[in-house]
C-alpha cells in the first residue's frame, strides 16, 4: 500500500477530525474566487464608470484576501498539526520512519487542499451570481445578472492556493523533526504557567489607550503633522492592547482572587483559576483580534456611512438640478431645449447667471488649484439665489471684499478662506467670510465667489460677462432618459479650449451610488471575511484547550460536581475570552467613528448600530458554536 493510499484511507477514517480543516480552506477559497469572480466580471466592467478608478481598490483588496486567506489557513494548519501530535507519535511508536510520517502528513495535506479547492471553486460559482446581484443593488443597478464563469479567475484562484497548499503540507512534512516523540505524547498535557500580574504596566497600558484617544480626539493639540500622530495613535493603540491583555487583565483578576466573598461565589473559583493559567497564551491572539475587529468596524461603519448619507452628500455638493455653460450658444439651447421639453411639469425655477471669468492669484488659498476657474457673481444674484433655495441669508461686502463657499473637502469643519487674500492686476481682494453650503455644483473645478456690486460693475467693463444656465427639478434621481440625451448634445462640441461646465445631481448622485456601493460590497465583503477568521481564531484555540483540559474536567466530574456547573464555567471562561477583545474594540470604534463624525459633519448613529448589530449577530454565534464544541470534545473522554 503506498503512502498516498494509506493518507487516503486515513483521511476516510478519520473525516469528522478532518472536516474543521477542510471547513475552513473551503471557506478560504470559496471566498477568493468568489471576489476575484466579481473583479474579472464583463457584465460589472462594462456597466460601471467608476470601476476603472476604483480598480487599485480592487486590486488591494484581492492582495489582502490572498494574505488573509494564507494565515487563516496556516493558522487552521498548525491547529489540525496540534490535535494530530499523538497520532503521529503513535506511527514513530510503531516503526514508521520520520521521513515516512513526513511524507504521510504532505500527502494528506495535499489531498485536503485540492479537494478544498475543487469544492471551494464550486461553492465560489454558485455564490458568485447572488454576490454579483448583491453588489449591483448597492450601486443602483437594474440590470439581469447573468451566470457567467471567469477562466481568469479559475487560473488566479488555483494558482494561488496550490501555491499555500503546498507551502502548508511542507509545514505538515515536518512536524515529525520538531518534536522530540515525547513531546509529541506530552503535548496536550504541557501545563502553563500562571501568567504576570502589574498594577503598573496596567496603568501604563490605560494611560498608552488614554493617549491615543486624545491625539485623536484633539487634532490640533501638540501633535501638528497629520502623518505623525496617525503613526503614533496606532503605535500606542498596539502596545496599549497587548499591555492591557499581558497585564491589566491578569491584575484584576488576581485582586478578585484576594476577595473571598467574590472569589468563592457560584462559579467564579473555576472560572477565574482557569482564565488565569490559560490567558498567557491567550494575550497575542485576543490583542490581535481586538485590532483587527477595531479596523474591520470601522471601515465598514465608514464606509456604510458615506453610501447611507449619499442623498445628503449629493444635495450639499449638487444644490441645482442642472448647472451648465457649454460655451457653444447653439449648444446651450439645445439643452435648454431637451429640458424644457422634457421636464416641462417638473421644472420649480430656473436662471441665468450672469457671472465675470478672471484668472485669479490664489497661491494663498491651499485648498484651491490654479487651474480652477474663478467665478464672480454680484451680490445681487446672491440673494435672488438665496431667494430661490430658501436660504435667509444676506451679504454686505465693501468694495475689495468677497464671501467664499464650501469646496467640496471633506473636511467641512474647518474654514480654509476666512482672512485669506487674493489679488489680480494689482488689485486685492479680501475673503471676509466663509459659507458652509455650496453656491454652485462641485466638480467641475470652480472656485466661485460672491464680490460686491460696486466692483462688479467696474469688472464688467473690463470683461465679458458669460451666462451660467441652471435649473432645479423634482425627481433629480430618475433623470437618466434626459441625462443621456444631454450628454449626446455634449459630444458633438468641437471648441473645448474654454472648457465647458456641466454638472448635474442625476451625474453625481449615481456615481456616487458607483462609487460607494462597490466600496461599501468590498468593505463589508473584506469585513465579513475577518469577522469569520478571528471567530475562528477563537474557536480553533478554545478547541485547542478543550482538548489538553478534557482530563481537568473529568476529575471535576468525579468529584462531584455537577456537569451543568461545569458548563455554566466553561460558557463563563469562553465568554470572557470573546468579550475582551470585543469591548476593546468597541472602546475603540466609538472614539474613532466620533472623530470620523465630527470630521464629516454627519451622524453616523444609524451606520454604527447596524455595523455593530450584525457585528454581534456573527459574533455570538461564533461564541454559542465554541460552547457547544468546547462541551461535546471534553465529553469524549
Amino acid at each position: 500500500m503506498t503512502l498516498s493510499s494509506i493518507a487516503r484511507k486515513n483521511i476516510q477514517l478519520n473525516l469528522r477530525q478532518y472536516l474543521i480543516y477542510l471547513n475552513s480552506m473551503v471557506f478560504s477559497v470559496a471566498i477568493y474566487f468568489t471576489f476575484v469572480s466579481l473583479k474579472y466580471n464583463e457584465q460589472l466592467l462594462t456597466s460601471t464608470v467608476t470601476l476603472g478608478k476604483l480598480g487599485p481598490a480592487f486590486e488591494v483588496a484581492s492582495i489582502i484576501l490572498i494574505i488573509f486567506s494564507a494565515i487563516f489557513i496556516w493558522y487552521s494548519n498548525s491547529f489540525f498539526t496540534r490535535r494530530r501530535k499523538k497520532e503521529v507519535g503513535l506511527y514513530a511508536l510503531f516503526g514508521m520512519s520520520r521521513k515516512k510520517i513526513g511524507l504521510l502528513l504532505f500527502f494528506e495535506n495535499i489531498i485536503i487542499g485540492v479537494t478544498a479547492l475543487i469544492i471551494g471553486i464550486m461553492g465560489g460559482l454558485i455564490f458568485s451570481k447572488l454576490f454579483m446581484m448583491i453588489m449591483f443593488s448597492f450601486m443602483g443597478f437594474t440590470l439581469e445578472v447573468a451566470f457567467a464563469i471567469s477562466s481568469q479567475a479559475l487560473i488566479q484562484t488555483s494558482v494561488v492556493f496550490l501555491f499555500i497548499i503546498i507551502i502548508t503540507s511542507i509545514h505538515s512534512y515536518t512536524l515529525i523533526y520538531r518534536f522530540t516523540l515525547s513531546e509529541l505524547f506530552k503535548a496536550d498535557r504541557k501545563g502553563e504557567n500562571t501568567a504576570e500580574s502589574s498594577g503598573f504596566m496596567g496603568v501604563f497600558s490605560i494611560a498608552c489607550l488614554g493617549i491615543a484617544y486624545m491625539l485623536l480626539l484633539n487634532p490640533n493639540g501638540v501633535v501638528k503633522s497629520d502623518g505623525l500622530r496617525l503613526l503614533m495613535v496606532m503605535f500606542l493603540l498596539v502596545v496599549g492592547s497587548y499591555l492591557l491583555m499581558k497585564f491589566l487583565i491578569v491584575y484584576l483578576l488576581k485582586l478578585i482572587q484576594g476577595m473571598p466573598s467574590v472569589y468563592f461565589k457560584g462559579k467564579n473559583l473555576l472560572s477565574i483559576t482557569h482564565f488565569l493559567y490559560r490567558i498567557k497564551g491567550n494575550v497575542l491572539i485576543l490583542t490581535v483580534i481586538s485590532l483587527l475587529s477595531s479596523v474591520t468596524l470601522i471601515a465598514c461603519i465608514t464606509t456604510y456611512s458615506f453610501y447611507y448619507y449619499l442623498d445628503h452628500f449629493t444635495k450639499r455638493d449638487q444644490p441645482y438640478s442642472f448647472m451648465f455653460n457649454l460655451k457653444d450658444n447653439n449648444v446651450n439651447k439645445q439643452v435648454q431645449s431637451i429640458l424644457e421639453k422634457k421636464l416641462s411639469n417638473q421644472i420649480l425655477y430656473k436662471e441665468k447667471l450672469e457671472y465675470l471669468s478672471i484668472k485669479l492669484d490664489v497661491s494663498t488659498l491651499q485648498r484651491v488649484p490654479d487651474f480652477f476657474q474663478s467665478i464672480l457673481l454680484p451680490e445681487k444674484t446672491y440673494k435672488n439665489l438665496m431667494k430661490h433655495r430658501d436660504i435667509n441669508d444676506a451679504v454686505h461686502l465693501n468694495k475689495m471684499e468677497a464671501v467664499a463657499f464650501y469646496d467640496g473637502n471633506l473636511d467641512s469643519r474647518s474654514d480654509p478662506y476666512t482672512g485669506k487674500m487674493i489679488s489680480f492686476d494689482n488689485k486685492n481682494i479680501m475673503l471676509t467670510s466663509y459659507k458652509k453650503f455650496s453656491l454652485l455644483n462641485q466638480g467641475e473645478m470652480l472656485f466661485p465667489l460672491i464680490i460686491s456690486d460696486a466692483l462688479y460693475e467696474e469688472l464688467q467693463k473690463e470683461t465679458t460677462p458669460q451666462t451660467l444656465y441652471i435649473y432645479k427639478t423634482t425627481n433629480e434621481k430618475a433623470l437618466k432618459e434626459v441625462e443621456d440625451e444631454i450628454n449626446k448634445k455634449i459630444k458633438t462640441l468641437v471648441n473645448l479650449e474654454d472648457e465647458p461646465i456641466y454638472a448635474s445631481f442625476y451625474q453625481k448622485y449615481h456615481y456616487g451610488l458607483e462609487t460607494y456601493g462597490l466600496l461599501i460590497f468590498i468593505g463589508g465583503f473584506l469585513g465579513l471575511v475577518f469577522l469569520l477568521a478571528t471567530g475562528s481564531m477563537i474557536y480553533f484555540k478554545q478547541l485547542i484547550e478543550a482538548t489538553t483540559d478534557k482530563e481537568r474536567y473529568h476529575i471535576l466530574k468525579r468529584i462531584g460536581i455537577p456537569e451543568k456547573e461545569i458548563k455554566k464555567s466553561i460558557d463563563r471562561q469562553v465568554g470572557f475570552v470573546f468579550v475582551l477583545p470585543f469591548l476593546l474594540a468597541a472602546i475603540n470604534t466609538v472614539v474613532v467613528i466620533y472623530v470620523i463624525a465630527d470630521f464629516l459633519q454627519i451622524q453616523m448613529i444609524v451606520p454604527f448600530f447596524t455595523c455593530m448589530g450584525v457585528y454581534l449577530f456573527i459574533y455570538l454565534a461564533y461564541y454559542w458554536l465554541t460552547t457547544t464544541n468546547y462541551m461535546k470534545t471534553i465529553e469524549k473522554i
